[in-house]
């Protein structure tokens, strides 16, 4: 059974980048273990993520697969700006919801959903978020762009382990409700 699932980094105060996309907070830190999150990773066999993380992904890594834990991961990323469909990228502006419902009743492994509250609050508030690996940094932003928007009903989240990734702290929960 697919499980649809969270997996990113964010600061203390809960923004995933900075006002303009930067994520040097994140990438700088230093002792972060070389594939942290391998395991998980590998099980993802499709992703959903927004535009500006597919850019941003593409600007520090240029080139490289979007999952190198499995590079034969297709990625759906989420645009109002047309794009050409890759043999592993598809651009649509379809709605979230739809969307993740449809490719989680076809994919064969988990669905990684990647990026931040464009993406991640719709796929919350209506119950489709399995499971959320969160990688706390210690660093307070102050602000930027959120992982969570603003969510009409609670969400909740049993928390199921927490592992030490260097300065990093992976906090893993499960949808209980």
């Amino acid at each position: 059974m697919t499980r649809i699932q969270f997996y990113g980094a964010t600061s203390l105060d809960g923004y995933l980048a900075t006002p303009d996309d930067d994520l040097d907070w994140l990438t700088q830190l230093p002792d972060v273990p070389a594939a942290p999150g391998e395991a998980v990773l590998r099980q993802m066999t499709a992703a959903v993520m927004g535009r500006a993380t597919y850019d941003t992904i593409q600007r520090l890594a240029p080139g490289a697969p979007l999952n190198p834990a499995n590079p034969t991961m297709t990625s759906v990323v989420f645009t109002h700006h047309p794009r050409p469909t890759t043999p592993s990228v598809t651009f649509t502006a379809q709605p979230p919801v739809p969307l993740v419902r449809r490719l989680a009743a076809q994919t064969p492994g988990n669905l990684w959903v990647v990026g931040g509250a464009a993406i991640l609050t719709p796929l919350l508030a209506a119950g489709l978020v399995d499971d959320l690996y969160l990688q706390i940094a210690p660093i307070l932003l102050g602000r930027g762009k959120r992982l969570f928007g603003d969510l009409t009903t609670p969400q909740a989240f049993e928390l199921v382990t927490v592992h030490r990734l260097g300065p990093l702290a992976e906090l893993v929960y499960q949808r209980t409700n």
